[in-house]
């Protein structure tokens, strides 16, 4: 574990820590006035220690990383930002991905004056609930921005850049200083909580969820639908709040191979997850989605794994239930004039559980619009059902809870309309001391309620873990 510095040059960090954070949080967001980027490259520093310094209480927050792709985006505050409200009523509405689409391209060119050529590019953030309505308070249905203060990391080359009005860039040589200290070996987070306090865990009663698997049994027998996504959720509380920072680490270090996100809204209510799924990627005129769906445990033995694996590349059902989700993926992407190509069905194997994968991607023209492909994505019958329209109405009209940010799309664009968005699932709404997992399973012809309640609980085990220890 690391040691703690000195109180000598903790003292001093930490007051230039608060100096600098008064710098970049007290200039106006969304400002009309023009605005600039100081950035520059900067030692290695761990992306949670940054989110750990930086993050300022009534500012947004945004944390991602891929530890294994030794990728990581953090963001605090916000500089410019389109907020899409709720509808009034349900429907399947892609108005939100345009609207902010036209936002991206209004500013992604235009927005900065950057002074220097180390981050050349701004980035945005974005997220979106899985309806276009929602009566959660939490976050909008819609949110695209620019951050304050950024840092990104791609592979060995970290960047630190922030914006700000114009003629302040002597002010930036304060955070010159922070990353030439060795400031990497502080944690405070790992000083804390070495007992853990009892968690109240409130199931949302099993028995309403194998009644729902039964209901959506009897719509696919009478041909309402091929499909549905049941979700369900977890209910825990603790006398004190959950420890944000240490939950995130836990989440990285057991599922190293997922995308680890968390994004905080200004009222320090978070959702977090670690997600396996990527419902869209660009770099360049390379286009990736993944077609994932179908689960199995992973065996205790190399043996038992290999035994599981191969009974879910066998299993009728989940090869049903996947094609479901790589033909739905693959239709809309031709839709959009590509020529979308599809890798053979695989196994992806996480730490604690394995699916049926199928990676698709596309050659795309310098003229796509990232967004709109998104809206063309989301959600796809992996998170809603077959057809897409039917289940999204009998979930909307049937589940119990908001979905929200559950199963919906969470990620990044920059400049030139790179961008990774995931899917929200292996996700915890947390409020202070009170905190809702969320976990869903796809319901085919041939689905056992019970083993389907067998797959929701293991799904629950990824933020179960991480918050327990938090």
């Amino acid at each position: 574990m690391a040691t703690i510095p000195d109180s000598k040059f903790c003292f001093s960090f930490f007051n230039e820590l608060q100096e600098f954070k008064k710098l970049i949080f007290s200039s106006p967001s969304n400002s009309a006035s023009p605005l600039e980027t100081f950035s520059q490259e900067i030692p290695p520093i761990d992306p949670l220690l940054f989110f750990y310094l930086f993050r300022e209480s009534g500012q947004d927050c945004f944390y991602w990383q891929n530890p294994n792709k030794q990728e990581a985006i953090v963001a605090i505050g916000t500089v410019k930002s389109l907020i899409i409200p709720s509808d009034n009523t349900f429907r399947l509405s892609r108005e939100r991905f345009s609207l902010c689409q036209d936002f991206f391209d209004e500013n992604s060119s235009s927005l900065f004056s950057p002074i220097n050529s180390a981050v050349k590019l701004p980035y945005f953030l974005a997220y979106f609930t899985f309806f276009s309505a929602c009566n959660s308070d939490s976050f909008p249905v819609a949110n695209i921005y620019v951050p304050r203060l950024l840092l990104t990391q791609a592979n060995s080359h970290y960047f630190v850049s922030f914006a700000s009005s114009p003629n302040t860039e002597d002010n930036f040589s304060i955070i010159s200083r922070f990353f030439q200290e060795k400031i990497d070996n502080l944690y405070p987070w790992e000083e804390q909580n070495k007992s853990y306090e009892k968690i109240t865990i409130q199931d949302n009663k099993p028995q309403e969820f194998l009644e729902k698997v039964n209901k959506s049994l009897e719509a696919i027998r009478e041909c309402k639908l091929k499909k549905i996504v049941v979700a369900h959720g977890l209910e825990l509380k603790r006398r004190r709040g959950f420890n944000i920072i240490k939950a995130i680490d836990n989440l990285r270090n057991n599922h190293p191979e997922c995308y680890i996100f968390a994004l905080g809204n200004r009222k320090n209510e978070y959702f977090i997850g670690a997600s396996p799924e990527r419902i869209l990627s660009i770099r360049g005129k390379n286009l990736m989605s993944d077609a994932l769906a179908g689960s199995a445990p992973r065996g205790k033995t190399p043996d038992e794994d290999h035994r599981l694996g191969m009974e879910l590349l066998n299993s009728d059902k989940d090869r049903r239930e996947h094609q479901a989700v790589s033909d739905f993926i693959f239709e809309q992407l031709k839709i959009l004039g590509l020529k979308p190509k599809k890798e053979p069905i695989q196994l992806l194997k996480l730490s604690n559980i394995q699916h049926l994968w199928t990676p698709i991607s596309a050659q795309i023209e310098e003229k796509t619009k990232p967004l709109e492909i998104l809206g063309k994505l989301h959600p796809t019958p992996a998170v809603a059902g077959e057809p897409v329209e039917v289940a999204c109405r009998e979930i909307w009209e049937n589940e119990k809870f908001e979905r929200a940010l559950y199963a919906a799309p969470i990620g990044w664009l920059d400049g030139e309309g790179n961008c990774d968005f995931v899917v929200g699932i292996r996700s915890a709404l947390i409020k202070q001391n009170y905190a809702r997992l969320y976990a869903g399973a796809g319901i085919v012809r041939g689905s056992n309620p019970q083993q389907e309640l067998r797959e929701i609980k293991l799904k629950f085990q990824a933020l179960l873990q991480a918050l327990i220890t938090s």
